[in-house]
């Protein structure tokens, strides 16, 4: 894919599929995967003065939903 949405199609799906194989094949590191996951979101979205922009904001949200959704 060459736009954020074919993109988002591709990796939010894989996201929630390695969460769902990391839960069944070692708990503890679907734990680690996700924490990590999380930590990069929030020093992506840190923004250099302000909030983050609502695009942001939003891919944020839908990338812990495809990891909580496993």
């Amino acid at each position: 894919g060459k736009t954020v949405a074919e993109l988002a199609d591709q990796v939010l799906p894989a996201l929630t599929a390695a969460m769902s194989l990391l839960k069944k094949q070692a708990p503890a590191e679907a734990d680690n995967f996700r924490s990590t996951v999380i930590v990069a979101i929030a020093a992506a979205s840190r923004p250099q003065k302000g909030e983050p922009s609502p695009t942001m904001t939003e891919m944020a949200r839908k990338i812990t939903e495809a990891l909580d959704a496993a």
